[in-house]
């Protein structure tokens, strides 16, 4: 006679099957919602739909021609934070900046796994290129911060805190740099106080740096990412005055998960029923 181990439903089980990313896709369209409405934030109609539009057609093109499955999960969570953060005078660039973002996962890869994070290249990539293009993550403001930190926290219960290691490293990191800088400054305590509420960081953090698939593999390769990326994003704010310099220093610091996954060994990780390219 067979003894089959009985399975027990818990939280956590119930928590692995949910895809987190359609938990991003409803905080990130809600985040739109509220910035249109709430904050004056102007998104043009047309450059709702071309984004969106143009990242789909192209995961078609790419998934079509691989013959692989046609998931649109990630790609739209990619065009969300792409209008979350980029603006432009042209819909043309908004397009563009789709289009780049999910060619990335196919054109750039390296044993099977994308190297970039898609929405950061394509914002980066259109930045660099197009003069008529800008970011502008301070227009989130302060107001939102609690809110966006309590939906962090969301995700972090989704996708376990061990794989969200650089989304917390960062923060620890970015805010104690912060803090020691205005200290060794002389200023008061309320500036930083004031810098750090703001929306941007924790978008950043928990709903682009998160990315598992451009992660490194191990848990300790993501505590070294995530301090790197906020050491980077630290000196190139407060040391050489780039703006958006929390955008750059991903886009900058990628490769680097390539040689900490050579390193440190770790797991791929698996979104649920293994879409991994979607």
């Amino acid at each position: 006679m067979t003894h089959t181990t009985p399975y027990i439903l818990t939280t956590d089980n119930i928590l692995q099957a949910i895809d987190a990313r359609y938990y991003q896709f409803i905080i990130q369209i809600s985040l739109l919602i509220w910035g249109v409405f709430y904050l004056d934030i102007l998104i043009h109609p047309m450059h709702l739909v071309v984004t969106l539009f143009a990242g789909s057609i192209t995961q078609f093109i790419f998934t079509r021609h691989l013959r692989l499955p046609f998931n649109m999960l990630s790609t739209i969570n990619s065009m969300m934070s792409i209008l979350i953060l980029l603006h432009s005078s042209s819909w043309v660039w908004m397009a563009l900046a789709g289009i780049i973002a999910v060619s990335s996962k196919y054109l750039i890869r390296y044993k099977d796994n994308h190297i970039f994070n898609p929405s950061n290249i394509g914002i980066i990539a259109v930045l660099l290129l197009v003069p008529e293009t800008w970011a502008n993550p301070g227009q989130w403001g302060q107001a939102m911060w609690i809110t966006l930190f309590l939906s962090g926290l969301g995700l972090v219960l989704l996708l376990s805190i061990t794989q969200m290691l650089a989304s917390i490293s960062f923060i620890a990191l970015f805010v104690s740099l912060t803090f020691i800088h205005a200290y060794w400054l002389g200023d008061p305590i309320a500036l930083p106080l004031h810098q750090l509420q703001s929306g941007a960081v924790l978008i950043f953090a928990f709903f682009m740096l998160s990315d598992p698939m451009t992660t490194p593999k191990n848990p300790l390769g993501r505590v070294i990412f995530g301090s790197w990326i906020g050491f980077i994003s630290w000196f190139l704010q407060y040391q050489l005055y780039i703006p958006n310099a929390f955008l750059y220093a991903l886009a900058l610091s990628m490769p680097f998960v390539l040689l900490l996954n050579h390193v440190l060994v770790g797991n791929t990780y698996q979104w649920p029923k293994g879409q991994r390219l979607g």
